[in-house]
């Protein structure tokens, strides 16, 4: 079982819901960069792709200035 501190800024990961019972393609999984953590969460700032198929915000480093969410770490899978 991973734990928060197994994250680091600037990995690249994909938010797997509940409902999707492990399958990481599903239509409701996000991708999304790390950009810090604690004890309980790892905050993630996350994209989405346009109809175009462009990711936005674009996001590489964790440091972009967009608001992170907090995530529970058994729903991330690194990518």
């Amino acid at each position: 079982m991973e734990k928060t501190s197994d994250f680091k800024k600037g990995d690249k990961v994909r938010y797997v819901p509940n409902h999707a019972n492990g399958n990481i393609h599903h239509p409701r999984c996000k991708d999304g960069v790390v950009s810090s953590h604690n004890p309980l969460f790892v905050f993630v700032k996350y994209y989405h792709t346009l109809a175009n198929g462009i990711k936005w915000p674009p996001i590489e480093t964790g440091d972009e200035p967009y608001t992170a969410a907090a995530t529970k770490v058994e729903n991330l899978v690194r990518i």
